[in-house]
Parts: C-alpha cells; sequence; structure tokens
C-alpha cells in the first residue's frame, strides 16, 4: 500500500477509535482504546486492498452509503447524551459530533458493503428436509408447553382484564382493544364454561389456540424456506429462533392482541412472498385463503394494520397486476369483510371507538415537552392551548417515554372542544414547533427512541399469570415452584448478560437487521421482492407518528417475527429470476 493510502487508513481508524471510545464512554487512558484502533487499522488496511470491494458494483456501494448515513445518524441523535458527555462549549461539542459521525460513517460503510459482499459468496441454499413444517409445529408447541403450565390459564395483564371485563358485560363494548380479539376470546371462554363451568378453562382454551396458531404460522413459513430451497441447517436455526427464544414462549401464552396480530402479519408476508414467486411457488387456493384470513386479520387486530394494508394494497396490485382477475378479488374480499364488521357489524353492537386523543400520542407529546422544558410560550399560544388542558399541570404529570400522562391530562379538560377543531389546533401545533424545535426534537427522540436505537433498556418476560383484578380470576399453574420461577428469571436475565444476544431482546436492533436485509435486496436490484417488508414498514411508520410508549417489544413484535422471512428473501431469493405471471389457484 502506497504511504498515502497507509496515512488514510491511519487518520479514519483514529476517528472511529474515537467514535467507539466516546460511545462505550471508555477513558482514551484504557488500553481497549488501543485495541479498538488496532482492530480498525486491520479492517480499513484490508479493505482498502480489497479488489471486489473497489469493483463493488454501483448499487452496492449507493445503498452502503445511505445505510451507514442513516445507522450514524440514529446513533449520533440516540446517543447524544453520551457522545458528548463532558463537553459545554458549543463549538466543542459540533467538532466532537463531526470528528465522531466521520468515524462511525466509515466504519458501518465498510463492514455494511463487506457484509453484503461477502455474503454473496456464502450459501444459504442447498438440501433441505421436506418434514421441517410438521417438526416445527410439534417443537414450537413442546418447548412452549412449560410457559403453559406455569402461567396456566395464560398471561393477563390490565389490558387483558378490560377485555375480560366485555366478555362477562361488567365492561362496555369498545374497540380500544380490539373488539374482534375481544369476541375471539369470548368464543373459546364461553365454549369451556359451558363444557366445565370453569371460567379458568374457557381462557385457557383461548391460550391453546393462540398457541397453535402461532405454531402453525411458523410451520407455514417454514414451508416457504423450504420451497426456497434454504439448507437444513439455517432452517434449524430459524426454529430455534421461534422455540427456544424466551419472549416467544411467554408471548405465546400471553393474551394481547398484539400476539395474534403479529402472527397475522407474518402470514400474511409469507402468502404474499409466495404469490409473487411463480417459479418457486405452486399457488393454491389454500395460499389465497390464508392471504384473506391474514389480510382481514391483520386490518381488525390492530388499528395500524389496517394502515399497513392499505399502504400496501396498491403495491401488491400494481405487481399482480397481470394477474388481476385473481388478485382483485381477493383483496376487495378483505376490505369487504373488514368494512362490513368495523361499521355496521360494530355498530349493531355498540361497540365504542377510542376516543379521538388517543390518536395524538405524539403530538400532545411534543406540544407538553415545551411546557415540561418551561420554555417561554407566547401569550396567544398559551391561551389556546388552555382551552383544551390545563397548561399549569403539564410539568408536573409529564413523563418523556410515555404519552398517557398527558392524553389523560387532554381528557379532563375540553377534548370534544379539540375534535371540532382539529384543524385549528393542527395549524397551531405546527407554528408551536417552529417557535419551539429543540424541545419537539428532544420530545420525539424520548418518545420514540426505543424503535430506532439499539441501546434501550426494557423489560420483556416481567409479567406472568393474571394480573390483580376486581372478577375475582386467579392464575391455576399446573405446576410451579420456586425452581421454575428461579429459571424463568435466569431466563429473562441472561439478556443482561450474554453479548450479541442481548441484541435479539432490542427492538432498535432488530430494526437495523430488517434495514440491512432490505438494502441487500435494493443494492442487488431485487425491487419486486422488497413488496415483502412494505406492511411491516407501515407498521413501524406508524410506531415512529404515533406510539404512545418509547420502547415496547409487543408493538414491533409483527417485525420481529417477520425476520426469518426478512433473511430469507433477502439472501435466499432473486426475484429477478422469477417469473413475473402468477399461477391461478386450482
Amino acid at each position: 500500500m502506497q504511504k498515502n493510502n497507509r496515512l488514510y487508513v491511519i487518520i479514519i481508524s483514529l476517528l472511529s477509535t474515537w467514535a467507539a471510545q466516546r460511545a462505550c464512554s471508555i477513558s482514551t487512558l484504557q488500553m481497549f482504546t488501543l485495541i479498538f484502533f488496532a482492530g480498525s487499522f486491520l479492517l480499513y488496511d484490508r479493505f482498502f486492498r480489497w479488489e471486489q470491494a473497489a469493483c463493488a458494483p454501483r448499487s452496492y456501494k449507493i445503498t452502503s452509503v445511505i445505510i451507514s448515513f442513516v445507522f450514524t445518524l440514529f446513533t449520533l441523535i440516540g446517543d447524544n447524551e453520551r457522545l458528548l458527555s463532558g463537553l459545554e462549549n458549543k463549538l466543542f461539542r459540533l467538532a466532537h459530533l463531526i470528528i465522531i459521525g466521520l468515524g462511525l460513517f466509515f466504519l458501518f460503510y465498510a463492514l455494511v458493503l463487506s457484509l453484503y459482499l461477502v455474503s454473496e459468496q456464502w450459501k444459504f441454499c442447498g438440501s433441505c428436509r421436506p418434514h421441517l413444517p410438521t417438526i416445527t409445529f410439534i417443537v414450537c408447541l413442546v418447548c412452549w408447553l412449560p410457559y403453559l403450565i406455569t402461567n396456566f390459564p395464560g398471561v393477563m395483564t390490565v389490558d387483558s382484564l378490560n377485555q375480560y371485563g366485555q366478555i362477562i358485560g361488567a365492561l362496555p363494548y369498545s374497540n380500544h382493544h380490539p373488539w374482534v380479539h375481544t369476541q375471539i376470546i369470548r368464543l373459546f371462554y364461553e365454549a369451556g364454561c359451558m363444557l366445565t363451568h370453569d371460567p379458568i378453562i374457557g381462557l385457557g382454551l383461548y391460550t391453546i389456540f393462540q398457541m397453535c396458531v402461532l405454531a402453525g404460522i411458523y410451520a407455514y413459513l417454514m414451508g416457504t424456506l423450504v420451497k426456497l430451497n434454504v439448507k437444513t441447517g439455517v432452517c434449524m436455526v430459524v426454529l430455534a429462533f421461534y422455540a427456544i427464544l424466551p419472549y416467544n414462549g411467554i408471548y405465546a401464552v400471553t393474551m394481547w392482541k398484539d400476539i395474534l396480530f403479529s402472527g397475522m402479519v407474518l402470514l400474511y408476508s409469507c402468502a404474499l412472498l409466495r404469490f409473487l414467486d411463480r417459479e418457486r411457488f405452486a399457488c393454491r387456493t389454500f395460499d389465497g385463503a390464508l392471504y384473506v384470513l391474514s389480510g382481514i386479520g391483520m386490518c381488525l387486530l390492530r388499528s395500524n394494520g389496517w394502515y399497513a394494508f392499505l399502504v400496501t394494497l396498491p403495491i401488491v396490485l400494481f405487481l399482480l397486476r397481470r394477474q388481476w382477475k385473481i388478485h382483485v378479488p381477493l383483496n376487495l374480499l378483505i376490505l369487504a369483510a373488514v368494512l362490513i364488521i368495523k361499521i355496521p357489524v360494530m355498530n349493531a353492537c355498540h361497540v365504542a371507538q377510542p376516543d379521538f386523543v388517543e390518536s395524538l400520542s405524539i403530538p400532545v407529546q411534543l406540544a407538553a415537552r415545551v411546557y415540561a422544558d418551561k420554555e417561554s410560550v407566547l401569550e396567544e399560544d398559551d391561551r389556546l392551548w388552555n382551552q383544551i388542558v390545563d397548561t399549569e399541570k403539564i410539568a408536573d404529570v409529564y413523563y418523556p417515554y410515555c404519552s398517557d400522562n398527558i392524553k389523560n391530562l387532554v381528557r379532563e379538560g375540553d377534548q370534544e372542544y379539540l375534535a371540532s377543531h382539529k384543524g385549528d389546533y393542527l395549524k397551531l401545533w405546527i407554528r408551536f414547533g417552529i417557535e419551539h424545535p429543540a424541545a419537539y426534537f428532544r420530545g420525539y427522540v424520548d418518545a420514540t427512541k426505543g424503535y430506532w436505537y439499539p441501546d434501550v433498556p426494557n423489560l420483556i418476560g416481567s409479567n406472568e399469570g393474571i394480573a390483580e383484578n376486581e372478577y375475582g380470576l386467579h392464575e391455576r399453574p399446573i405446576f410451579r415452584n420456586p425452581l421454575t420461577v428461579k429459571i424463568k428469571e435466569i431466563v429473562f436475565k441472561l439478556q443482561d448478560m450474554v453479548p450479541v444476544y442481548g441484541l435479539l431482546f432490542s427492538p432498535g436492533a432488530l430494526f437495523w437487521l430488517a434495514i440491512l436485509f432490505a438494502g441487500k435486496l435494493f443494492a442487488g436490484r431485487s425491487y419486486r421482492t422488497l413488496a415483502v417488508f412494505v406492511p411491516n414498514a407501515a407498521i413501524m411508520a406508524t410506531l415512529f407518528v404515533a406510539t404512545p410508549v418509547y420502547n415496547e417489544f409487543r408493538y414491533a413484535y409483527s417485525m420481529i417475527l417477520t425476520l426469518p422471512l426478512f433473511f430469507a428473501a433477502a439472501f435466499c431469493h432473486d426475484d429477478r429470476a422469477a417469473q413475473t405471471d402468477q399461477c391461478s389457484p386450482h
């Protein structure tokens, strides 16, 4: 290597070491800084002498630049306090941000481009066992069985108990927690009560039903991987992901709409991939039926699923336009079923819809941040805000990571006035943001950070049994003792102790992984297959604009469950070789 190139490598190695040292809060006196520098130097020395990187396709380089910029931006914003800790001077802070940003960008670029290039040599496709779907179904149920027997009839939190109250008539019907999901629970609850006169058995039947549905969906995914000729070893890793990871086990027995909803999104995405690829999948009526069923479930089991379907619909119809006689009726069937249930059926059953402020989590949280940070507010703005909420109470109840307190404060005010003057308050909110951009920025980062930045702690698996309630419901574990309780504690604490493994518990880290998978398709110009990412991309987008909690794992669970399909689409599938016409169901 020429001397000037060697100097270039030394400079960017120093920049990357600087960034790593600040990100990891390591003193410059630590020997680890030397280890970081040596590792960076070896990486860049090899990378810049690597002919394959120099001759990489332009699409690979452009994609790597975009992803590296996005990851760098996320890190600078998400880890701002740690990166700039101890620095007060604004000019010094800006210089540090530039240095750290450059170091991170070079590091991400070398790693992302290397990953894409090296993966071209990896062989993920080969021989696979046709019985893997059946094995998946059985193994998942067996591995989840300990969670069922120690939490029977299932995990029920405050949300679940609200739905139970509706089922027994103690509470009025509400679509705040999807009414359709409540009716599914009711179906099994009443069947159990009719057979055994025991509500616990009825609730347990629903949990078993949910476990079987999820196991069946994972089996369908495994069948998709088998059709793609994914190697058996890779399929076994996917099986371990669903069967052994503890949050999949505890969620399988948790009575939340998010769990069944996430399964429906995965099922819908699998069926969509099969429709898009005639060459590898023999399309059947069964696939069409699952597509319709999962589409209806996705739309009705969570409100943002309806928006995700509407965003995906025109893309699907465009890509499958040559087979419009098949796919237009399928999607019309989904739309008709959803609209009939949402409007005439729910109206006939007197189902109350969520109040207006429930959809304003991020807007009210950002406006409240201005008052919470005690910034100066114009008298006219203050008068308008006080018309719908008591602004003097905001500083006392504001919590940066959850909007529930502020939404409840709005409910105590004049919510009807807000609903009837939406346009006026939209203009006020925009003007308020222009006047207080820093507060809005801080409020948005705190309100959403857990979904786009990895290093954000969260609690998973902390719920067990049935929460305290006024209905007299108590868990009835088939088997539980201090040993099983201790084992569960250890299993869910491993994420805090084992490197790399802990990233599987971070929605932000898994979101980055999904971006890498999508980037691989984009770099390889497999644009058609990117449609498989659209439903979850739309769901994540709704979290970025309307999440009530900054880092709720179950809200991003559909994306997490679909990651194995994303991997297969990125590394085991090439839609450029696939035929664009679609086979007819038979």
